[in-house]
């Protein structure tokens, strides 16, 4: 297997995206949401804790704190690892994070920056809410109009599908938040059975 790295700030200068593409990335939301039999403090332990994120995305496999900080504070800066396999290849890539936004026991989120000098290029956040019975914790993806991500890079690279390259990232972004909620649930609901 060959391993294709990428860390953000190697990349060289930030070229300037398509306007052409602004549109189709703005408007690139994606919600998932499930509901949890537990109360929602255990569950805002559990989504708060960055460093736990590789234990339940299928993409994301590590964070490491920056600059000192050892948790949520709006400004406090990660980096996150990401992998996935195509084929032979193993592409790994490191970007940098910022925490934007944060409601204690309630919301959270961070930017992803991108790969040439980690300007935000994607927003991602965490709601916990109070159920019956539990919770609902709902992962919200979000990718701003003018964001460099791979995804942007590669649209911007082929204009004419830019539309077909996100409806198949947004269905492989989709399938990946399911299975990170459901990993989380299922940590926050053990199984009783032996």
């Amino acid at each position: 297997m060959t391993t294709h790295l990428s860390r953000w700030g190697e990349h060289g200068p930030r070229p300037q995206p398509l306007d052409h593409n602004a549109e189709l990335f703005g408007a690139m939301v994606l919600t998932e949401s499930i509901d949890a039999a537990c109360s929602p403090p255990a569950a805002w332990a559990l989504v708060a804790d960055i460093a736990r994120i590789g234990e339940f995305s299928p993409e994301c496999v590590g964070t490491r704190w920056l600059d000192g900080a050892t948790g949520l504070a709006v400004g406090a800066r990660f980096e996150g690892t990401n992998r996935v396999e195509y084929g032979e290849d193993e592409v790994v890539w490191i970007r940098l994070c910022t925490v934007t936004g944060l409601e204690t026991g309630d919301r959270f989120s961070y930017t992803v920056g991108d790969r040439y000098d980690g300007t935000p290029a994607c927003e991602w956040e965490f709601l916990v809410a109070d159920r019956p019975g539990g919770c609902a914790i709902t992962q919200t993806f979000r990718h701003l109009a003018d964001g460099l991500s791979g995804l942007r890079v590669e649209a911007d690279s082929r204009p004419d599908e830019a539309a077909e390259v996100i409806a198949r990232r947004s269905s492989d972004l989709r399938a990946g938040m399911r299975q990170t909620l459901e990993r989380m649930r299922g940590v926050l609901e053990p199984s009783t059975s032996d």
